[in-house]
């Protein structure tokens, strides 16, 4: 089996280059930007974090796959993107490349306006559905209904663009990678026969923590950027019921935040951190007491993960994209539903006992999760098209 992968941006960290690396199968990365590392431009990423320049360009240093595999946008071509957006993207496909893949992996239908040069080998072309096609239509929706958090809804062209492209990726693509099952609903909701092409292959996450947690009683703990799609509209308003039961419960918000989000999470109970550093963020996984995650699309929220691996019991919903044992290590609960938001944290944070079950189970199902555990059924999944 040969893959070639196409992916803009550093998703994952670059693992699916990494799994198809060390299982033989990379033909090529496509990429906007990275650098492999240990090499000379490495070394410049890491000069210029070290004068605080370009510090984002340490995300884009590919581990485990060889130069020799990196393919990536000439300069002119990435400045002609920054400077024009709308400007269609084009990829320089080697045509050794295209004759050597029986796959080509492409983030989200990246590359389809190719798709005839792609496939003319007789390759497969498999999309990564990463994020449910709808949540575009749920974050207007939410716009809509709390106009005071600041998020402006989508304009009819603008979401009738993104629903063409996904409608192109799940008529043409021979197979449709979902990462939870949530997704593959929702894609069904485009087109019902489609379900046939889907395949439930879940991340995984390689974060651990080996440390034990030391968790501070009655800290909730939310983590992501600060958008409507992500449901902190309605675990602001399970906090502000909670703080009439019990003031001490805090809720604790880690990630980007809007002017107008903050001021409508402006509460005595509520602490907003901002965007914070990865070491900050495991800190602040390990004195939590609940990770709480009411989302209303995702394709797999990767902080849910984290939060399992870092032994805390999760409430959060279906929608999520992370599936743990309800009642076991955490509790799902229904989306938008602020009664089951304050019911599940009042009942874990009220039995000490059951909070430590709980983490213990999300700790022990994380193992399910790993690094090991996602290269093999990426990989397995992917045997499934290879010629």
């Amino acid at each position: 089996m040969r893959a070639l992968l196409i992916q803009p941006g550093a998703r994952h960290g670059y693992a699916l280059a990494r799994f198809l690396q060390q299982a033989g199968a990379l033909q090529g990365l496509y990429t906007d930007f990275a650098v492999t590392a240990g090499s000379v431009d490495h070394m410049l990423v890491n000069a210029l974090a070290a004068i605080g320049i370009g510090g984002k360009l340490s995300r884009r240093v590919i581990e485990g796959v060889p130069a020799s595999a990196l393919r990536r946008h000439s300069l002119p071509t990435l400045l002609a993107r920054k400077f024009s957006p709308n400007l269609p993207e084009r990829w320089n496909f080697r045509e050794a490349d295209l004759r050597q893949a029986d796959i080509v992996y492409a983030q989200y239908f990246v590359g389809g306006a190719q798709f005839d040069e792609l496939t003319a080998h007789r390759a497969r072309f498999i999309s990564d559905v990463f994020i449910m096609p709808s949540a575009h239509r749920i974050g207007s929706r939410e716009a809509v209904l709390f106009p005071d958090w600041g998020e402006a809804p989508l304009s009819r062209e603008a979401g009738a663009a993104l629903d063409a492209v996904s409608v192109a990726m799940i008529e043409r693509s021979h197979a449709l990678f979902c990462p939870s099952q949530s997704v593959i609903d929702d894609v069904a909701t485009y087109l019902p026969s489609a379900r046939a092409k889907c395949r439930l292959v879940r991340y995984g996450s390689s974060l651990s923590f080996p440390e034990p947690g030391r968790p501070i009683p009655k800290r909730i703990l939310f983590a992501g950027s600060i958008q409507l799609r992500k449901g902190p509209q309605y675990l602001a308003q399970a906090a502000a019921r909670i703080a009439r039961i019990d003031p001490d419960i805090r809720f604790v918000f880690a990630g980007g935040v809007p002017a107008a989000a903050a001021e409508q999470l402006s509460a005595p109970n509520i602490e907003l951190l901002g965007h914070v550093s990865r070491e900050r963020m495991r800190a602040e996984f390990l004195q939590a007491d609940i990770f709480a995650f009411p989302s209303l699309a995702e394709g797999s929220a990767g902080v849910v993960l984290e939060a399992m691996a870092a032994g805390l019991p999760i409430v959060a919903t279906r929608e999520a994209g992370v599936e743990f044992a309800d009642g076991e290590s955490g509790i799902v609960v229904p989306a938008a539903d602020v009664d089951a938001l304050e019911a599940a944290i009042l009942r874990i944070v009220g039995d000490r006992p059951l909070r430590d079950a709980m983490a213990r189970s999300a700790r022990a199902e994380f193992a399910a999760y790993d690094d090991h555990a996602w290269a093999a059924a990426f990989v397995g999944a992917l045997q499934e098209f290879a010629h």
